[in-house]
């Protein structure tokens, strides 16, 4: 019995931790034992007593530590937190306390569908052996929670459209990477393989209905990080990136994982992030500089480096402005006009009333004198641009209101 319960008591540590990620902030006023307490019981439906058990040292560090430090770390809610903790312990085959823990995703209100998905999602990644393990441990919650089995099925292709639909998925993110790597094999073994992986990971599992595209990806990144594939989990930070995902939650999700797998394995993935991401910043010939003062006039971050101020002796100001993915300027106008010089990514321009204009590298935007627009990145793209406003000290800058995302998608 007393075994039972410290199995028990770690899983619901571990999955309140990961359920309530961005609490530190919404309970200021509390420390990490209420926190820890209000977490536990939220999750497992149970009174936390960390004075239980032969060990209650150690419950006493990990639960505080899981309930009340790593689950207020980061911007994830409950419910993706439970998820990627069943996926972390599905990939370790921890069943004792896999199966709790898919108790208290289910508590979270994630689906029997969705815990499936996120449980079958594993397979093309540790094996069908693992899977079909954690497979039955799901079932039993199930039957103990009264689901009827088996579920819905989820499948949406076929035989003849499997590759396809996979294709349509994979391409977009990975390109061919992964047939590039595994060219010249003998027997042309690589090319079978690469098939294999489109019809099977992407066209047999990312196709199915119950979780979209951004959730499995994001699950996947647990998945590497716990077997410690660090060179495909830097490839699917990269892809989480592409699908939007944002580097906060990114980087939450790893930190998730830290209480199931250790530090070493989770700090040699926060270091694959930050090269990922170094990875991805902009190459421009200018310098990114410092967060725009002006911000409260975008949606979204961006970035200035001031290169010609304004002064007496010539008739402009030069900025460097860079931006975040998705980020934009409200709508705006200059009573002197502005020049616009396009130097690393993709973006968009328009005017009031016209059609949005794509932004590359070497495009020259000249615009005239009290026109209506607003300008800024792409939604999956950063984005620099240097900023020249014409005819100072006779340009005033007045700024209207946000473009929605309506207006910008």
């Amino acid at each position: 019995m007393l075994k039972k319960y410290i199995v028990i008591t770690f899983l619901l540590l571990t999955s309140s931790l990961i359920a309530n990620g961005a609490e530190r902030n919404n309970m200021p006023n509390q420390n990490r034992e209420e926190i820890c307490k209000t977490n536990f019981e939220e999750l497992f439906k149970t009174n936390w007593n960390p004075n239980l058990g032969s060990d209650p040292e150690m419950m006493a560090i990990l639960q505080k530590y899981i309930f009340g430090e790593v689950f207020a770390t980061g911007n994830l809610d409950n419910k993706t937190r439970e998820m990627l903790t069943v996926t972390t312990l599905c990939v370790q085959q921890t069943l004792p306390q896999l199966k709790a823990h898919i108790k208290a995703l289910l508590n979270t209100g994630a689906t029997p569908i969705e815990t499936r998905e996120l449980i079958y999602q594993c397979a093309p990644f540790i094996g069908f052996p693992k899977t079909l393990n954690a497979i039955n441990v799901m079932n039993e919650v199930f039957r103990e929670e009264g689901i009827n089995l088996p579920l819905e099925s989820t499948q949406t292709t076929t035989e003849k459209n499997r590759y396809a639909k996979g294709f349509e998925i994979q391409n977009p993110i990975y390109g061919d990477e992964i047939e590039k790597s595994l060219s010249n094999l003998p027997s042309d073994m690589g090319n079978d393989v690469s098939r294999f992986l489109t019809e099977v990971c992407f066209g047999d599992f990312y196709t199915r209905n119950g979780l979209d595209i951004k959730t499995r990806e994001l699950l996947v990144l647990a998945i590497l990080e716990t077997t410690g594939d660090l060179d495909t989990l830097k490839s699917h930070i990269k892809g989480n990136l592409k699908l939007g995902t944002s580097k906060e939650t990114i980087s939450s999700a790893l930190v998730q994982c830290l209480p199931y797998i250790g530090f070493p394995k989770a700090i040699k993935a926060l270091k694959v992030l930050k090269s990922a991401l170094e990875d991805e910043e902009l190459s421009q010939p200018f310098k990114k500089g410092e967060i725009n003062p002006y911000n409260k006039y975008f949606t979204g971050t961006t970035y200035l480096t001031m290169l010609v101020e304004k002064d007496t002796n010539w008739n402009s100001s030069i900025g460097n402005v860079t931006f975040e993915q998705g980020a934009r300027t409200n709508w705006h106008k200059h009573s002197g006009g502005q020049i616009l010089l396009v130097t690393a990514g993709e973006g968009r321009y328009q005017e009031k009333g016209k059609e949005i204009q794509i932004l590359r590298a070497g495009d020259v935007v000249k615009i005239p004198s009290n026109v209506v627009h607003w300008h800024g990145a792409a939604p999956d793209s950063d984005f620099a641009h240097i900023s020249i406003e014409t005819n100072i000290p006779n340009n005033t800058t007045t700024w209207l209101e946000p473009v929605t995302d309506k207006e910008y998608k």
